[in-house]
């Protein structure tokens, strides 16, 4: 993976706050880190509809909060990816509302394949809806420290992810439900993403 110039370790670049650019109508605008309450980490939960990012230090701690308190023992995420009955626990739980967060989850990004390394993880306020609109989309991934990234992702509660190689929704796209490994064309290329319902295509 790369690493942009005048980043300086994976703590200090994860919860950099700034400002994300317009979004068009019909997709929720994603949070970046709020100077007030984030934590710095290599974990970071969005939710969305509260318009709140939140970083912490460790796998199992962002996993105790995506979700909602109901996996509290997560390994090192290295292990989890690996990890059978880890995986088909995490399945089980996140597909459907993580009831004490209060919110669903969309998708985790990750930093390398096989769900390795940094974490992003979108917390919607439903499942991705058909409906012909975008669910959730980030302008910019590196307002997250994120940029040029991304290796692998998934996915739940009915949300495919689009990746797009430049701002703002330009550039070589793919679309992935669960991926490992992004493939050759989008690994560490990844600047924007979209979130849609399964099977929708949006024009």
């Amino acid at each position: 993976m790369r690493v942009r110039t005048g980043v300086t370790g994976l703590a200090a670049a994860a919860c950099a706050g700034v400002l994300l650019a317009p979004t068009p109508a019909g997709a929720a605008p994603v949070p970046t880190p709020e100077a007030a309450g984030a934590r710095t980490g290599s974990y970071c939960v969005v939710k969305v509809s509260e318009g709140k990012t939140t970083c912490y230090d460790t796998f199992r701690e962002y996993m105790a909060v995506m979700s909602g308190g109901r996996i509290t023992d997560a390994p090192a995420p290295e292990k989890a990816a690996t990890d059978k009955k880890f995986q088909a626990r995490l399945n089980k739980t996140l597909n459907g509302p993580v009831t004490t967060m209060g919110e669903y989850t969309g998708a985790q990004l990750y930093e390398h394949g096989h769900f390795g390394g940094r974490a992003i993880g979108y917390a919607l306020s439903e499942p991705c809806k058909n409906d012909g609109k975008w669910d959730a989309e980030m302008t910019n991934l590196d307002d997250m420290n994120f940029d040029d990234m991304t290796s692998s992702v998934q996915t739940w509660n009915n949300c495919y992810i689009v990746l797009y190689s430049s701002a703002n929704f330009k550039g070589i796209s793919n679309t992935y439900d669960q991926a490992d490994w992004v493939g050759e064309a989008m690994n560490d290329q990844a600047t924007s993403y979209r979130l849609k319902a399964r099977g929708e295509v949006i024009r």
